[in-house]
């Protein structure tokens, strides 16, 4: 979904909090801590060709919080937990540089990255018309989910199966403008009744609508619909589609130092397996994980 941050802002407290995904300890047994990771050879010269953000504290941009990305600890509400701080640690360990995360209004979000107000920002959707105003370092693709009420009562498996269906969604995402319509145009041209889209206005909106009946299904980021799944005995997941968006951590383009150093600390987590672990700790799952790029 969309919505503020191209995912929603106004999921955190109401689900309870996203949690790390259990199974994971295995595989996170395998990758470096920050620390140890920040002692490697690829990290003490990434040091030395970014001297200048070595002690530096980068202030993060946030826009709200999103359960699974960036949100308040259940044990700790004083401590921003979720994929991208996770993240973001590596890269300050590997760089040399600590973090502070900002919150605000999502509206004025790349505003205050493009004025020097923040650093960067949380991974956000890279899509064409925020890269005429900033700058992103993409690492990985949007893998979407669903939620339908416990045990897919209507057999919603994929999204051919929408054919007739209602989907919830915030008005403005993606799902709402570039999801459903085609889906709508390919239902009939095959003969089929039309998707239903319900608009609404945010996340509890969208999966009130599917607790009372009035839509069989809401389209998310896939750790968003685990996250909500868990959080509500008759809500359960249904399927998951690979969309062709990337996710990236938005930068001012003029900002070159910052743009290059988070690219390369990135490629260097990339390559010791680091993010994959994450990915899937985090319930967006390690195959969704793309080449570390600039895109201008």
């Amino acid at each position: 979904m969309t919505f503020s941050f191209a995912r929603s802002a106004a999921l955190t407290l109401a689900l309870g909090l996203a949690v790390p995904l259990s199974g994971t300890a295995s595989r996170a047994a395998d990758i470096p801590t920050p620390e140890a990771f920040g002692k490697a050879p690829e990290c003490v010269a990434l040091r030395t060709k970014y001297p200048t953000l070595t002690g530096k504290k980068i202030m993060v941009g946030l826009g709200g919080y999103t359960a699974g990305f960036e949100a308040p600890s259940a044990a700790d509400p004083t401590v921003i937990e979720g994929l991208d701080p996770d993240l973001i640690s590596y890269m300050g360990e590997c760089l040399g540089f600590s973090h502070e995360f900002q919150n605000g209004s999502f509206n004025v979000l790349l505003t205050a990255i493009t004025s020097g107000r923040v650093d960067m920002g949380p991974s956000l959707y890279v899509t064409d018309v925020r890269r005429k105003q900033v700058a992103f370092v993409s690492n990985f693709a949007v893998i979407d989910g669903s939620v339908v009420k416990k045990g897919n009562p209507k057999g919603l498996t994929s999204l051919d199966a929408l054919c007739g269906a209602t989907v919830a969604a915030a008005a403005g995402t993606y799902e709402a403008v570039s999801l459903v319509p085609p889906q709508t145009e390919k239902c009939e041209k095959a003969g089929k009744p039309p998707v239903n889209l319900l608009l609404l206005q945010n996340t509890d909106n969208s999966v009130q609508a599917v607790q009372s009946g009035r839509a069989d299904i809401y389209l998310t980021a896939l750790s968003d619909a685990n996250a909500l799944a868990k959080s509500a005995p008759d809500l359960g997941t249904g399927f998951s589609i690979d969309l062709p968006i990337l996710n990236g951590f938005p930068i001012a383009k003029t900002n070159t130092l910052m743009r290059g150093a988070i690219l390369d600390s990135m490629k260097a987590i990339q390559a010791q397996g680091i993010e994959k672990v994450l990915l899937v700790k985090w319930g967006q799952g390690d195959g969704s994980e793309r080449p570390a790029e600039d895109k201008d």
